[in-house]
């Protein structure tokens, strides 16, 4: 339907401290490497992210081959933390 908003999850794949220290605001934490693909089998698509974009890609591939519409944060969320804090 046009016009519609499509629901996506936002996941920050770092280790809890990391995610601690801070994150982007309506992040849930799966550290990569313990992601449990069941978490997110209602929620298709998702959007992963990382410090430096390195580990998210890693785990965007793993989720595209489970069958979810994923996308990474390029660069992760230090190369757009400016960016996004002055928006």
């Amino acid at each position: 339907m046009a016009g519609q908003k499509e629901e996506y999850e936002l996941v920050d794949v770092r280790e809890p401290y990391r995610y601690e220290k801070e994150h982007l605001e309506g992040a849930i934490n799966r550290p990569y490497g313990i992601m449990n693909e069941e978490d997110h089998k209602k929620m298709k698509k998702l959007i992963v992210y990382c410090d430096f974009g390195g580990q998210s890609m890693m785990a965007a591939r793993h989720l595209a081959k489970e069958g979810f519409q994923v996308y990474n944060i390029v660069g992760g969320v230090y190369y757009h933390l400016e960016e996004w804090k002055d928006s």
